[in-house]
């Protein structure tokens, strides 16, 4: 066709196609509608004041009740003032241990074994030991922590992250060095994340659209550590997240309720079930019922008086123990008892024990002593004693809480336990969850559902599946991560997903590269499995090929963003989606 005749037929096309375009224009655009939405005041105002109530009711409901709550100024933790001697306090000639506790499941043992608060002739400690115990309800950390100082109290009760940020200002004097001795409990549900909107994983805590997501928590607390800990495994640089401060944790689950300008908040049982269960579009992120062992309870009891009196030491550790068995032979006792001394309705505490003593209900697994060997003991537990008071450290060190962390080696008294072993060598590790052999995981490969991934570069050798820590160096430091993650997250299944890049595609077989990433991921598997005392069952392997690049690495051509592609990812799933 000539050139003309190509202007002539484009013509006639646009001709054709203008007659259409007016002929049905009321059908392809309809005339707006000019008039104004009509908005009725009255209307807007009822919906508002109902959201307003229900807000209200719902933080009626809360730990913190009526109580007026509000956003706090970030502080550092105040110094230690008026160290001393300990207090000699008797009766009836025999000495007055004074050990304070907080409000919390996980002493349940220890005020069922005393017999209740005060110290008495009932008590396992008295009829057993030959001394008395003094418990009290110091709910204020820093308030516990100079008690202990001030040789008032001579037992400090905290997580061990609590008392690892306190370590620093505790050792500047002999007498007051904290001495670990057991694990009562590892959080088991009563710590949790909760969010509303579109934030479903940890990963969607990342901004959104330049703006950061907005969390409010207490600073420089177990709830802290909790969020900081799961921020640094998903690869989220905490200064990400706009951090509000609460004075505690259930003025935090308050001030979510009542300001929906914040996207989550970090607190405990009850509160973060009773928000999700009352307020719309709202939901647990992530609970210590999955991630089980990130937050250990422990007790400390003063250098000096470990010094002086290391049989009662030994003792206090077999009576919590003892309280343990007495816990899980009646847990309707316990929670009576519990009741009395926190003041809490008895239904509220047979909830927080759980009806199996604190197994595998309650907000908290009571540690026996083979979880404690596991947790002292054990230097290949992937989740001890030193693996969380490392991290706790090291992560208060990077927010400029402490400048210098105390040596695990120097709070930890491991001796006590390992005298023990004889008479507990019938005690078998209670805390080991069930994982089916081939459960298939909901939503597994369709990038949904898991509590958080995990992103880490693992090079291999060119076609080959082996790990090879002499061609990449960091393959240990990688293989140290992914187990603490799995330890982290215990009653969990772990995803790991094996990911080529696509420099190759159109020339190599889809299916035989699919292979090699899955063959990559089991490699990965199996180094865990060897290095670690970990239930096979617990992991799934998943070969994604080229099929899955990261979103701003999609270019085959480009050498670093095939380089992040050869990647593997690390998965965490809880058993529901089983």
């Amino acid at each position: 066709m000539t050139a003309r005749g190509k202007f002539v037929l484009t013509i006639l096309l646009l001709a054709v196609v203008g007659f259409g375009v007016y002929r049905w224009w009321d059908k392809i655009a309809p005339a707006g509608n000019t008039q104004q939405v009509s908005v009725n005041p009255t209307e807007v105002k009822k919906t508002l004041d109902a959201a307003k109530a229900s807000a209200v009711a719902v933080a009626s409901q809360l730990l913190a009740g009526d109580k007026d709550v509000s956003l706090v100024d970030g502080s550092a933790i105040p110094p230690v003032t008026g160290v001393s001697d300990y207090d000699k306090t008797m009766k009836d000639g025999k000495l007055v241990v004074q050990f304070p506790i907080n409000v919390w499941p996980g002493w349940a043992p220890i005020i069922v074994a005393n017999n209740g608060l005060e110290p008495n002739e009932g008590s396992v400690f008295f009829k057993k030991y030959g001394f008395f115990v003094k418990l009290s309800i110091v709910d204020d950390p820093v308030k516990a922590r100079d008690l202990f100082a001030s040789g008032h109290s001579h037992v400090l009760w905290g997580t061990l992250d609590m008392i690892a940020l306190f370590a620093p200002e505790l050792v500047k004097d002999s007498r007051t060095v904290p001495v670990i001795v057991q694990q009562i409990d590892w959080s088991s549900g009563g710590d949790g994340i909760v969010a509303r909107g579109d934030i479903r994983s940890i990963n969607d805590l990342r901004p959104k659209l330049g703006v950061r997501r907005k969390v409010v928590l207490a600073q420089n607390s177990p709830s802290h550590y909790l969020i900081m800990s799961l921020l640094i495994d998903a690869g989220i640089d905490p200064a990400q997240v706009d951090f509000k401060w609460a004075a505690d944790a259930p003025a935090a689950a308050k001030i979510f309720v009542q300001d929906t300008s914040f996207d989550a908040f970090v607190g405990w049982a009850p509160d973060i079930y009773t928000v999700t269960d009352k307020v719309p579009n709202t939901r647990l992120v992530v609970t210590t019922a999955a991630a089980n062992h990130l937050i250990a309870d422990v007790w400390a009891v003063r250098n000096d008086f470990y010094r002086d009196h290391p049989d009662i030491v030994a003792n206090l550790t077999r009576g919590i123990f003892e309280g343990m068995d007495m816990v899980r032979k009646d847990v309707s006792t316990a929670a009576q008892m519990i009741s009395a001394a926190y003041n809490i309705p008895v239904d509220d505490c047979l909830g927080m024990i759980g009806k199996d003593g604190g197994v595998a209900e309650g907000d908290a697994h009571l540690t026996n002593y083979r979880e404690n060997v596991n947790f002292m003991l054990d230097p290949m537990n992937p989740s001890n004693f030193e693996v969380v008071w490392n991290r706790a450290s090291t992560i208060y060190k990077s927010l400029g809480v402490i400048d210098t962390p105390v040596p695990a080696a120097k709070v930890k008294a491991a001796a006590v336990l390992s005298k023990m072993s004889e008479e507990y060598r019938e005690v078998h590790d209670l805390s080991q969850p069930s994982f089916r052999a081939g459960a298939m995981f909901k939503n597994a490969e369709a990038d949904s559902g898991e509590i958080l991934t995990k992103s880490v570069i693992i090079s291999f050798e060119p076609n080959k599946t082996v790990l090879n820590a002499e061609y990449d160096a960091n393959i240990p430091a990688v293989m140290g991560e992914i187990g603490t993650l799995a330890g982290t997250f215990g009653n969990a299944y772990i995803v790991i997903e094996g990911n080529t890049d696509a420099s190759r595609k159109g020339v190599v077989p889809a299916d035989l590269v699919r292979q090699l990433s899955y063959d990559r991921a089991d490699s990965v598997r199996k180094a865990i499995l060897a290095k670690y005392k970990f239930d096979p069952n617990k992991f799934k392997v998943v070969g994604n090929g080229w099929e899955n690049p990261l979103a701003a690495c999609t270019d085959p051509s480009n050498p670093e963003h095939n380089k992040k592609n050869r990647r593997v990812e690390v998965k965490v799933f809880p058993l529901e989606q089983e």
